[in-house]
């Protein structure tokens, strides 16, 4: 589990599991687990809006305990924690895969990673996207 503040301060967590992809998938039109053949991490740093869509679908059930809608949520995520969001997800993206893939996700994510590596190395390149932090 890793969580995220939105803009208004609210932290939510991520947990993903199957019923989470699904979710992301319905509320996104997008599998998660594309994250391995797919070109979804290259979506996930250009496309806010992607990001807010699967954001919302993995965290429905707290949105709907919250009785936020989605365009609650969705308002809540700009900026900062939009990318908070996005590396939230990514990390416990990587965490639900088994070994070996875990493994190859991790290496395939730091490598193509221009910004800051899943395991927290960054490039003089450009600034650090905003930090998850795991749920306690």
């Amino acid at each position: 589990m890793k969580t995220f503040v939105d803009a208004t301060g609210k932290t939510w967590t991520v947990t993903i599991n199957t019923n989470a992809i699904k979710r992301a998938k319905e509320t996104s039109g997008v599998s998660l687990v594309d994250i391995v053949n797919g070109d979804l991490y290259g979506r996930l740093l250009l496309d806010p809006v992607l990001v807010c869509d699967i954001a919302y679908g993995v965290c429905k059930p707290e949105a709907d305990g919250r009785k936020f809608t989605r365009e609650d949520f969705n308002a809540a995520l700009v900026g900062d924690a939009i990318a908070a969001a996005r590396d939230a997800i990514l990390e416990d993206l990587v965490d639900f895969f088994p070994n070996p893939v875990r493994d190859k996700i991790k290496k395939a994510l730091a490598r193509d990673d221009g910004e800051e590596t899943m395991s927290g190395g960054s490039s003089s390149s450009a600034p650090a996207p905003a930090e998850s932090t795991p749920a306690t």
